[in-house]
């Protein structure tokens, strides 16, 4: 089982984050948020970070992500 976390450009400069699980070739536990950078992430979809053992975002990040590095 491995957990991903991928971040998208999205309308009027925002950003949408996508975190899913992957298990046995199946993704799992799709979950989509999307927000202007800079601003806060929803608590909810940082607890699924948390629990996916993923890094917590505080905020959503500004382009180009450091979610890559």
């Amino acid at each position: 089982m491995n957990s991903y976390i991928e971040q998208y450009d999205s309308k009027q400069n925002g950003v949408t984050l996508h975190t899913w699980t992957e298990r046995e070739g199946r993704k799992e536990e799709n979950f989509y948020i999307t927000g202007l950078s800079g601003t806060t992430v929803a608590a909810w979809f940082r607890e699924k970070l948390r629990t996916k053992h993923l890094p917590d975002l505080l905020d959503f990040p500004y382009s180009p992500s450091p979610l890559y590095a």
